[in-house]
């Protein structure tokens, strides 16, 4: 009896403590601010600052308390309390469930052009990743800048560690809604071609730049044509581009090695076996391929290739020799990059890569190619492979692309192009964001501005580092295709009216490959994961962009409602048998 009374008080004093009516007038002020929040800068970010924050996390878990206590109050319970509790212990399980859905729960997209397979989902949030090319390593960090878009100034510091070298990666500024202006003259204090091209297509006509040195924007697609700047590095290079041979190079490329001291330089085609130590003929060094990309691409997993396509060829290999070990990582089309980046060598020699991709052009293209002479010509290529050159581009001069009928001419050509932006902040509207960063590392310093989904080039210390900004990944436990999307239309129009996806699911773990149809209210679920058809995106190869939800915490919610449904049904039963009236009861001896 003693340890009963201890406990009636111990409960008595934790229901002096409820408060929830105060409670619940906050939690209601703050869900209309959040409302007030989402409407200025999306669903995203009012999920990440404010419903999926420990602080109104916090809020549910006291309310959920207080209903405890306040249900435990009227310990031991009757029959009559029946409704009452139930109606405590439902919303108590919702809340609960959409506690744990908060914070262990997942939502984002899975964005996959039709014919290929994807498995990496995009969440809501941003990171930064810091790469080092060579040899490989990065990190990740999060980041909320979008949560808080009214602060431009948020003098964010990152510390990165990168094989042994220390650095220090401040955000100094922020804008969700920039706006960039960019100024290119011909004053820079360095070479750097770079060609102002007009194209015209009937009423149609764009002026863009191209700069032969930059990975990013030596190309561009425009209509059906590639437009190229090229800055061929030798006049046999030259040449090949001009009148191409037909013999059938190594398909992987070759590299070119002189030493010092070397009258001829020695070719070693890239081998399809990797990591294997070969000895280079007539010299005391040895070398051993490492990686070989089609496609080179920089991901969170390290260097990559995105297709077999060869897109941007580059190889990976060291060099050994009595002076030590060198790495390099060369691009066949971008062969000046090591010499930009300033990446030094123990062992001296002048190294080279040639690849197949190099010495031919791809169909509709305009070819600017810039001779030693410092004058430019051009090649222009049909659908099948046909071919005109202009052996000497006159600037402001007009031609025409015989197979596309487009018309074009170069403006400007600048040799020592210096491109200047000029960036400044719109809105607090997330619509384009847009960071500036600040690396140091012991004396050295250097800056950019990088774009959502961008990647730069920091030179610090003895390699740079590059640093992306993107959506935040995960990767899915299995893997799935889209095999055919279907956009389905409201008869005689273009206004879509439904949204269709054939998609092969495949789980190695388990084993299992399923076929199944997704569509607007036909979801995919597998292994706590569901696949909405949310929206798609138009193109020569169509994507299907589906939302992803895994909410661990929604069987408790379904659970709380039924609960509370239980609890409502028994109070009206209750409420029905207290209603009727009593039958009169007969006293012993009386006739009825």
């Amino acid at each position: 009896m003693k340890g009963t009374g201890v406990m009636r008080s111990l409960i008595r004093w934790l229901g002096s403590l409820t408060i929830a009516v105060p409670l619940l007038i906050v939690i209601a002020a703050v869900l209309a601010w959040g409302t007030i929040y989402e409407t200025r800068f999306g669903t995203a970010s009012v999920q990440r600052f404010v419903y999926h924050s420990w602080w109104f996390q916090g809020l549910l878990a006291f309310l959920a308390l207080n209903l405890a206590v306040a249900a435990l109050e009227r310990y031991p319970w009757q029959r009559r309390h029946a409704p009452f509790v139930l109606a405590h212990l439902g919303i108590i399980l919702v809340l609960l469930g959409g506690i744990i859905g908060g914070r262990f729960g997942i939502e984002g997209q899975l964005i996959i052009p039709e014919g290929s397979a994807e498995r990496t989902l995009q969440l809501p949030g941003n990171v930064l990743v810091v790469h080092q090319p060579n040899p490989g390593v990065h990190q990740a960090f999060p980041t909320n800048f979008e949560t808080q878009a009214w602060v431009h100034e948020p003098r964010t510091t990152f510390p990165i560690t990168l094989d042994g070298r220390s650095i220090q990666l401040t955000v100094d500024r922020y804008y969700p809604d920039a706006v960039t202006d960019e100024t290119i003259t011909d004053d820079g204090a360095e070479e750097n071609p770079a060609l102002h091209l007009v194209v015209r297509d009937r009423d149609q006509q764009d002026a863009l730049w191209l700069l032969a040195r930059e990975p990013e924007r030596f190309g561009s697609r425009w209509g059906e044509a590639h437009l190229l700047f090229l800055e061929p590095s030798t006049p046999a290079q030259l040449d090949q581009l001009l009148h191409p041979s037909t013999e059938t190079p190594h398909p992987r490329g070759v590299v070119t090695l002189r030493f010092e001291g070397m009258a001829r330089a020695v070719e070693l085609p890239v081998p399809e076996e990797l990591n294997q130590t070969m000895e280079i003929p007539d010299t005391p060094y040895r070398i051993t391929f490492k990686d070989y990309f089609p496609d080179f691409a920089i991901t969170e997993q390290g260097l990559k290739s995105r297709s077999n396509q060869p897109n941007n060829p580059a190889v990976s290999f060291t060099l050994i020799g009595p002076e030590g070990i060198d790495p390099y990582l060369l691009f066949a089309l971008h062969p000046e990059i090591s010499a930009l980046h300033g990446w030094a060598h123990t062992i001296k020699a002048e190294v080279t890569y040639r690849h197949p991709a190099g010495e031919s052009l791809p169909p509709n293209a305009v070819a600017f190619l810039r001779a030693p002479s410092d004058s430019l010509a051009a090649v222009l290529t049909g659908p099948a492979g046909e071919r005109q050159t202009i052996d000497r581009i006159e600037i402001g001069t007009r031609y025409t692309h015989p197979w596309l009928g487009y018309a074009f001419e170069v403006a400007v050509y600048a040799r020592r192009a210096r491109v200047t932006q000029h960036i400044t902040n719109r809105s607090n509207d997330v619509k384009a964001e847009v960071l500036h960063l600040i690396g140091r590392e012991g004396d050295q310093t250097a800056e950019a501005w990088l774009p959502l989904h961008g990647t730069v080039t920091l030179a610090l210390g003895k390699e740079p580092v590059s640093v992306e900004y993107r959506s935040a990944e995960r990767e899915l436990p299995f893997t799935i295709k889209l095999i055919d999307f279907r956009k389905i239309d409201y008869p005689g129009t273009q206004m879509a009216s439904a949204f269709e996806a054939d998609v092969e699911l495949t789980d190695p773990q388990r084993g299992i490959i399923l076929i199944r149809k997704i569509s607007m209210n036909n979801p995919l679920r597998h292994r706590g994961f569901s696949f909405f058809q949310s929206s798609y995106i138009p193109g020569p190869t169509e994507t299907t962009v589906l939302s992803v939800r895994s909410d661990p915490g929604t069987p408790l919610v379904y659970a709380g409602f039924l609960i509370i449904i239980g609890g409502v049904v028994s109070m009206f039963v209750m409420r029905s048998r207290a209603a009727r009236p009593k039958a009169p009861t007969r006293r012993k001896g009386t006739r009825p």
